[in-house]
Formats: C-alpha cells, structure tokens, sequence
C-alpha cells in the first residue's frame, strides 16, 4: 500500500509540475517538423513543381499556349542530368504532366488573383493537405497504436513510403488532392458515408486520370458500394473523354507530349510497372508494350486479390481500422505511375501494417491495458521493444538509400515487402481475435 501511495505521488508530481510532459512534447516534435521544413526550403531547391504551375497560370493570363516548349524543356533538362547526375530534378512543364486540358479554365480564374494572394493560398492549401493525409491516417490507428504513433507524425512527413525524400518541399497538387481524398474516406469507412469521397476521387481524377483506380478503395471496405463506384468511374472516364470534344487540338499536343514524359524524361514512378519501364528505357529497349502488358495483369491480379481479402475480411468480420490500411495500399498498387507524392498518402497506412506485423509475428498481444501493476509494467516493456524494433526496421532502408543506390530501387522491395506484411497480418487478427475459429 505505501508503495502504491508513493507511486501515485510521483506520478502526480510529474503531470502537475513536470516540464516535459507528452502535449508538449508533441508539440516539441511538431515545432521541430515545421523548422526542418523551412530549413530545407532555405538551404535546398523547393517548389520544383509550383513554379510549373505559376509558369502556366502566367502562360494563361497572357493568352499563351501551356502546352508549348516542351521539346526544349526536356533537352535543358537531359543536359542538366548528364552534368549533375541523380540529384537533378526533372523539369515540370504543364502539358507533361498529368494535368490534361480540362484544368485550364481553373488556372484562368486563379490568373485573376495577384501572385501573391496565390502564393499564400497555395501554401496554406499544401500545409492542410499534408496535415489531412497524416490525420487520416491516424484514423486507421487502434488506442494502443496511438500513442506512439502521435509521437511520430510530424517526422513521417519527411519519409514518403518509409523511405527519406525532399518531395514535401515539390508542391506539388498531389498533396492537396490525397488531403481531401483521404480526408473524406474517413467518414466512409467508419459510417459508410462516401459521397463527398466520391467527389473528392472526380475532383482529383480531373488533374491525375489515374486518381480513378482509387474509385476500388470503397468498394473493398463496403460491397454495397459497388453501384455507386461505378457510376462515379464511369463520370470519371466521359469527363476525361470529353475534353477531345472540347479541346480537340489542345488534348492532342497533350496526349503527344505526356509520351515525351516517358520518351525522354524517364518519369516512370516507383511502383513495379514504374520500375520495369525505367528499367527498360535505361537500357535503350522498348518500354511501352512490356509495361502496358505488366501493368494490365499487374492490376487485374492485385484487384482479384484484394477482391478475395475483402471477402474474407468480412467473413471473419475484423474491425474496419484492421482492414483499412491493407485496403488502401492495395487500391494505390493498381495505380501503375506511383510517385513520391502518391506514396506520401500511404505512409502511415504502411508504419502501421508494418507495425502490427511485427507485434504479430513477436507474438506480443494487443488491447487496452489491465489494471494490474505488473501486467501494466508488462505492456509498457513490450511496447518500448516493439518501437526500437520497428524503428530499427525503418532505419535499413534508410540508411541504404542514404549511403548505397537512389531511393527508387528500395523503395519499391520496401513497399511490396509492407503490402505482403499487411495480409499476412489479416489471418493472425483472425486468429487473435476469434480463437475459436
């Protein structure tokens, strides 16, 4: 009894006149996340993406063709590569991006605004499109995952996919567009309200066509979404059609040039189809067959697998916040041109299938902690071994990116190796949570 009293004594005096309690602390690391960034944005290139679009809307309130100076952009740039190597990035010019026509009516409008208004909107728009992506995700944690995964939010901005990059420094729109995304699959998965995600995958898909492939995501958590995806996608590919009706000369040069993108820039992504492509073209070998024929049967795999676990999930009927990591992965795996920024949206998905893995296959059990003080002691050791493990595991990539070859060749291995993780860890939560079975 005295023991428990003294117990109780310090850790009052610890909460009530501690310094360095866990608000401030998050609030430490958070403060600490915001002055790497300007730091970074101090010392280093930024906005390598933003400044194509200010280029554009400047383009457009003189009445210029965006989709003009690619060829020349492309050979400044292949000059640059050959010089610097690696760590050259690769220009942004509007009409080799993604971006199709039916965007300039926006930028006609926002070329109405002075630059610096945009300047400052744009900013504040990328800062909540990160800080959605990292909510949403927190969403996906269980209590216990929580508290340490509150501690390290603001460094996971800097390690899309698990692996370091500058990309968050790019503003490039993606930020944005996967904030609102997954901003509004939240109210999806957990009450099975999907219209505003529906709009937000449409309102993205009109600057990324591949954005519809995440149209699959409600349809894995819910198969009573079916219908509705479907006539989203649907939406989603006559307003994409439309725009060679609308803009017929424009959509060509656009068409022509995104294939330059490939031709000459190398612009891949980093998924496996990315992969094989960059593989191929560092070669000097034809790329487009092989990577529409891998990239096809890739999708129709992965969709036919998760198609499957959604079955089973419901089957065994684990919770949504169990499923919903591995669901979300598995949607961006269908998307062939997986970029930085694309798996930026997934990083926290991919810490926790990571993590409960690893707790899985250590064999450490889950769930609120019991009131014993031993047992209590118990969890707390165990969670303590199950960060340095974890953080261990994150360090390797890591620290071959930084000292061996370029981030694309990890990352790829690093997010196949998750995704694998994720489902392997279904059937132990099966097992885990009805023994019985």
């Amino acid at each position: 009894m005295p023991g428990k009293i003294t117990a109780l004594s310090r850790s009052s005096a610890i909460q009530g006149g501690g310094w360095i309690t866990r608000p401030r602390l998050i609030a430490l690391f958070w403060l600490a996340a915001v002055i790497t960034v300007v730091v970074l944005a101090r010392t280093g290139p930024v906005g390598w993406d933003s400044r194509g679009y200010w280029k554009t809307i400047q383009s457009v309130r003189q009445g210029s063709d965006p989709y003009a100076g690619v060829e020349s952009a492309h050979q400044a740039f292949l000059q640059r590569f050959a010089a610097t190597g690696t760590g050259a990035h690769p220009p942004f010019v509007y009409a080799c991006s993604p971006y199709p026509p039916m965007t300039l009516p926006l930028l006609r409008v926002l070329a109405m605004f002075p630059g610096w208004v945009l300047g400052v909107f744009y900013v504040a728009a990328l800062a909540g499109g990160v800080l959605l992506q990292l909510w949403a995700g927190f969403q996906m944690a269980d209590k216990d995952e929580r508290r340490w995964l509150a501690l390290m939010l603001p460094a996971m901005a800097f390690f899309p996919g698990l692996v370091t990059d500058d990309v968050i420094l790019s503003g490039n729109v993606a930020y944005v567009l996967y904030g609102l995304i997954l901003a509004a699959a939240v109210p999806g998965w957990k009450r099975g309200n999907w219209s505003w995600y529906y709009l937000a995958v449409l309102t993205a898909a009109a600057f990324k066509a591949p954005h519809l492939s995440l149209l699959a995501f409600p349809v894995l958590m819910d198969r009573r979404q079916w219908f509705p995806s479907g006539i989203a996608a649907s939406s989603g590919v006559l307003m994409f059609a439309a725009q060679s009706w609308f803009w017929p000369g424009m959509f060509r040069e656009w068409l022509s040039n995104t294939q330059l993108m490939f031709d000459r820039g190398r612009d891949f992504g980093f998924g496996p189809v990315g992969m094989l492509g960059k593989a191929l073209w560092s070669q000097g070998l034809p790329y487009s067959s092989a990577t529409s024929t891998l990239g096809v049967v890739f999708a129709v795999v992965v969709g036919i697998f998760l198609l499957f676990l959604a079955h089973r999930v419901r089957q065994w009927n684990l919770p949504p916040e169990t499923w919903a990591p591995v669901a979300l992965v598995g949607t961006l795996l269908l998307n062939p041109r997986l970029m930085k920024y694309d798996l930026a949206a997934i990083t926290i998905p991919m810490l926790l299938m990571g993590a409960r893995a690893l707790r899985l296959a250590l064999g450490w059990p889950t769930g609120e902690t019991p009131g014993d003080e031993a047992a209590d002691s118990g969890q707390k050791s165990s969670e303590r071994e199950l960060i340095l493990l974890g953080a261990a595991c994150l360090l390797i990539p890591n620290v071959i990116t930084v000292a061996g070859p370029p981030w694309s060749p990890v990352e790829c291995p690093v997010l196949l190796a998750v995704f694998a993780m994720g489902v392997w860890s279904l059937d132990r939560f099966r097992v885990e949570l009805q023994p019985e079975t």
